[in-house]
């Protein structure tokens, strides 16, 4: 059965039903229509739905989600052995129904203290950035793996910062050459963003164009900029091929997406402002560059330096002199 079927399937059995209005019948009946067309990818959150609710508060009507009712929903999570950060993620999804619900006037009784949960703790990030010497261990390993745009793939995420997505899912109708910006129509914050080129990465923009009509790919402007030359399809995914190589290498704890951080580090190192990475960045907020503060820190120490180096030459030129005591 096609997922389109499944769902008018769903929705005819969320009609059937009478009596008051249940949280599976809120879903599937107004909340998923009406994100079908505002989210980029609502299937997400059907999925999310249907594992983690469906059976369980998706049953209730919303005079039946009480904190308790709530509550033990969370405790069933957390017996089932799912990271924090996962149900996290749940109960964002939990918390915006419920208000949305409310909004919507379909639960008259909600109250954000009482059925707003919390995020669960999960503790600090961990932030993994390359090195120089590891950058250099990684781009060689690269250049030996038999993918055929591997190297350029994890050279595109250096120069340029991307997330991995943005790079798997680019066309080349979203490169300008001329102005050397590339266009992401729809970001991780749902908004269109610009990636603005260096020279390498122009360069590196020429070479993969190159590659794939060598391998027999189409580099017309609908195509996407990494197409895989066996299905003629987008890629869905660098991972296993990054895993290979992050392995021989001895880089076991970095993930593709610390790319990204590595680019973010190597900027802050050397002297750029935290407000000009978020822009690089296309973050949405100061507070998710915050995480690179501690090089800017260092680079105000190497700052603040340059002023005492002066300080204590000035103090040494006053000294190297025979100065005359000033007269009271």
């Amino acid at each position: 059965m096609t997922f389109k079927n499944w769902l008018i399937n769903k929705l005819a059995d969320t009609e059937a039903d009478s009596g008051a209005l249940t949280l599976n019948e809120f879903f599937y009946s107004e909340y998923y229509p009406h994100i079908l067309t505002r989210k980029e990818k609502p299937q997400y959150d059907e999925g999310i739905f249907r594992n983690h609710f469906h059976k369980t508060l998706g049953t209730k009507t919303f005079d039946e989600l009480n904190k308790k009712t709530l509550e033990k929903w969370l405790q069933d999570q957390l017996s089932k052995s799912i990271k924090k950060t996962t149900i996290n993620k749940h109960i964002c999804l939990l918390n915006k129904l419920l208000k949305t619900a409310s909004e919507w006037g379909h639960f008259e009784a909600f109250n954000s203290v009482v059925h707003n949960l919390n995020p669960l703790r999960t503790g600090q990030l961990t932030q993994r950035f390359l090195s120089e010497e590891e950058i250099a261990r990684v781009l060689e390993l690269c250049e030996q793996s038999k993918h055929p745009f591997l190297k350029y793939f994890v050279e595109l995420l250096l120069l340029t910062g991307a997330r991995s997505g943005e790079a798997s899912s680019a066309l080349w109708q979203d490169i300008d050459f001329k102005n050397a910006i590339w266009t992401v129509p729809k970001s991780k914050s749902g908004k269109t963003r610009f990636i603005y080129l260096n020279d390498p990465a122009l360069e590196l923009f020429a070479a993969i164009e190159k590659q794939a009509t060598n391998i027999g790919l189409s580099t017309t402007a609908s195509c996407t900029v990494f197409t895989n030359p066996h299905t003629k399809k987008p890629y869905k995914g660098f991972h296993l091929a990054w895993y290979s190589v992050r392995e021989a290498a001895g880089l076991n704890d970095v993930r593709i997406h610390d790319l990204r951080h590595t680019y973010a580090s190597l900027l802050v190192n050397k002297g750029v402002s935290l407000y000009e990475v978020q822009q690089l960045l296309g973050h949405s907020s100061p507070q998710m560059t915050q995480r690179y503060a501690h090089f800017a820190n260092k680079t105000l120490l190497t700052r603040s330096s340059i002023v005492g180096d002066m300080i204590v030459s000035a103090k040494q030129t006053v000294h190297s002199k025979a100065v005359q005591p000033l007269a009271v």
